[in-house]
C-alpha cells in the first residue's frame, strides 16, 4: 500500500506536469509567434491599401506635381515594410512560407517602382500616362494572386496556426480530467490507508497520512482551477480581444480599398479612418493582458513537485510509524 501511494503521487506529478507543460507550450506559441505574424500581416494589408489610397488622393488632387505621391504614401511604405520585416523574423512556414514572403517583398519592390514611375511622368505632364502607371500600380495590390492576395494569405495561414493551438489537445476541457483523476484515486488510496490501519491499529487517526490528505486536497484544486484558468484565458483571448483586434484592422482596410476604388473611377472619396496604427496598438493590449494571463501558472511550476513530494513524503511517513509500532 505504501510503494502504491508513492507511484500514484509520482504519477500526479508526471500527468500534472505533462499537462500544464502542453498548455503553456500551445499558449507562448500563440503568444511569442501566431498572434505577432498575425498582427503583422494584417498591419502590413492596412498600410499597403491605405498607401493606394494616399497615392491616388495626391494625383487626383493634383498634390503630386508638387509632393509626388505624398509623405502619408511613404509613411505607409515604411510601416508595411516593418511589418513584413516583423512577419520574417518570426515566420515558421517553411520553405512554402519563406518563397510566399520573398514573393511578397519583391511585389512591395515593384509596386513602390511603378508608383515613383507614375510620378516621375505626372510631373513630366505626362498626366494621362502617369494614372496609366499608377493604375498598373494599383493592378499590381489588386489584382486575382496580386500582392494584397497574398498578405491575406500569410494573414490566413498565421491565423490557422492559433486556432490550431487554441482548440489542440493541450488547451481542451477534457484534458484537465487527467490529472484531476490521478489525483482522485490517490485521495482514495489514502482514505483506505487510513481506515484500515485504523481499524488494524485501533487508531482513530493518522497524522501523517491526514496532513497528506489535506496537502493532496489543496494540491489538486490548484493544478485544476491553474489550468482551467489557462484554458479560459486563451479561449478568451482568441474568441474575444483578437476578434476585436482584427476587426480595427478590416475596418481601417475596408475604408483604404473603397477610397482608393472610388479615386480611381474619378469620384470624391472618404478620407477619413485611414491607416491608424495607435488604434490598432491601443486594441491590442486586452490581448496580450490576456495571453499573459493564460501563461501565467501562479507557481504551480514550483508548486506542483515539492507539494507532491510532501504528499508522498508525508504518506510514507504515516505508514513507516504504524509499521514500527506492529513490531514493536
Amino acid at each position: 500500500m505504501m510503494a502504491l501511494v508513492v507511484v500514484l503521487a509520482l504519477l500526479f506529478w508526471l500527468v500534472a506536469t505533462i499537462v500544464s507543460v502542453g498548455g503553456q507550450g500551445a499558449v507562448t506559441t500563440a503568444r511569442e509567434r501566431g498572434v505577432p505574424a498575425y498582427v503583422s500581416a494584417r498591419a502590413a494589408r492596412a498600410a499597403l491599401s491605405d498607401a493606394d489610397r494616399a497615392a491616388w488622393q495626391s494625383f487626383r488632387s493634383g498634390a503630386a506635381k508638387l509632393i509626388g505621391p505624398g509623405q502619408r504614401f511613404r509613411d505607409d511604405l515604411t510601416t508595411a515594410g516593418q511589418s513584413l520585416a516583423s512577419m520574417a523574423a518570426i515566420d515558421r512556414g517553411g520553405a512554402t512560407g519563406r518563397d510566399l514572403l520573398r514573393a511578397v517583398n519583391a511585389q512591395v519592390v515593384t509596386y513602390q517602382g511603378l508608383v515613383e514611375q507614375a510620378d516621375a511622368t505626372y510631373r513630366q505632364g505626362m498626366e494621362e500616362l502617369g494614372f496609366a502607371y499608377l493604375s498598373y500600380a494599383s493592378d499590381l495590390l489588386h489584382g486575382d494572386g496580386g500582392l494584397l492576395a497574398r498578405i491575406d494569405e500569410i494573414a490566413r495561414r498565421d491565423r490557422q496556426a492559433i486556432e490550431e493551438r487554441r482548440h489542440s489537445a493541450w488547451t481542451g476541457t477534457g484534458v484537465v480530467i487527467a490529472p484531476i483523476a490521478v489525483g482522485v484515486v490517490l485521495m482514495a488510496a489514502l482514505g483506505y490507508a487510513q481506515v484500515s490501519m485504523a481499524r488494524r491499529f485501533r487508531r482513530v487517526l493518522n497524522v501523517p497520512l491526514l496532513t497528506a490528505c489535506v496537502v493532496l486536497s489543496v494540491l489538486v484544486i490548484w493544478t485544476t482551477v491553474t489550468l482551467v484558468q489557462t484554458q479560459r484565458a486563451f479561449a478568451h483571448a482568441y474568441d474575444k480581444e483578437l476578434s476585436a483586434l482584427d476587426r480595427v484592422w478590416q475596418t481601417q482596410i475596408a475604408m483604404a480599398d473603397s477610397g482608393a476604388g472610388a479615386l480611381r473611377a474619378g469620384r470624391s472619396a472618404d478620407l477619413t479612418g485611414g491607416l491608424n496604427v495607435a488604434a490598432a496598438d491601443r486594441a491590442r493590449r486586452p490581448l496580450t493582458a490576456r495571453l499573459a494571463d493564460a501563461g501565467d501558472t501562479d507557481g504551480l511550476t514550483v508548486g506542483l513537485p515539492l507539494l507532491t513530494l510532501a504528499v508522498a513524503g508525508l504518506a510514507a511517513m504515516g505508514f513507516v510509524l504504524r509499521l514500527r509500532e506492529y513490531r514493536g
